[in-house]
């Protein structure tokens, strides 16, 4: 399936937050921030990526090939997308293309191993955040009515104070991954959450990611968070509560995405 040219620009911006939710062994969701994730030149049905520090992704990848991909540019518009990985290139024109995009140019780790390829199947309307909605919805998740709001659930885990001020930064574009009837994951962005509880998170369902009020909870969910420096964590869970306003994950799981120890688990 053809993104339309909008979708097409927002995956081709650099500077885009940029995330690939992937199914684990168990068909529950990943999520990961991969900043190579860029349309194919030349086409507007295939996105292609670097494998650059995506080690679970990667072997998510080969065994479920169902994915979903998520951009959201740095003037808060948003597109999502899902499709069907078709596979790792060593070369050829998609490793040359990875390589000569501005991330790997500069970046002082290491270079591309392969060029991944995603085929899109399903493509979602182009949103716009925008800047007062974000402060909006700061407000009302922090005086939001919830339960748990102020206990533990069971399964949770402490979240580390270096991870909670990522996610509750107002600047940081975090990204919930879930997974659909269809059995494909979606994934959904998110820029106001605050902890409310530990190991809780509560979140804004808002009109750029409102699908998340129709899924049945619980279920399992993943939540990636990157900040304008290049940090990024992640965090494993439950998706506990999703009604028309307002989210609750129960973190399970807390990860480094950031090199050079990602996927490091911390908790």
């Amino acid at each position: 399936m053809e993104m339309p040219a909008d979708m097409v620009s927002l995956f081709s911006e650099d500077m885009a937050a940029k995330y690939l939710a992937t199914l684990d062994e168990q068909e529950n969701p990943n999520v990961a921030v991969i900043v190579t994730l860029q349309p194919r030149a030349g086409r507007t049905d295939r996105l292609i990526f670097g494998e650059f520090l995506m080690w679970k992704s990667r072997e998510y990848l080969q065994r479920d090939p169902r994915v979903a991909a998520c951009v959201v540019s740095m003037k808060l518009k948003t597109a999502a997308l899902v499709g069907d990985f078709q596979g790792f290139e060593k070369t050829g024109a998609n490793m040359e293309q990875v390589n000569s995009s501005a991330f790997m140019r500069y970046n002082a780790y290491m270079g591309v191993r392969m060029a991944g390829v995603v085929d899109v199947k399903e493509v979602f309307p182009v949103r716009n955040i925008g800047y007062g909605g974000v402060a909006r919805d700061l407000l009302g998740v922090t005086l939001g009515k919830l339960p748990l709001r102020d206990g533990r659930a069971a399964g949770a885990v402490e979240i580390p104070p270096i991870v909670l001020e990522k996610f509750k930064h107002p600047a940081a574009v975090k990204a919930i991954a879930v997974r659909a009837t269809d059995g494909y994951p979606r994934i959904y962005p998110i820029m106001a959450m605050a902890p409310v509880g530990e190991g809780l998170l509560a979140f804004k369902v808002t009109p750029y990611n409102r699908e998340l009020s129709t899924f049945e909870t619980p279920c399992k969910a993943a939540c990636a968070v990157l900040t304008m420096d290049a940090i990024s964590y992640k965090v494993k869970g439950t998706l506990a509560h999703a009604g028309k306003h307002m989210g609750l994950m129960v973190v399970e799981e807390v990860y480094n995405a950031s090199p050079p120890r990602a996927g490091d688990r911390i908790r």
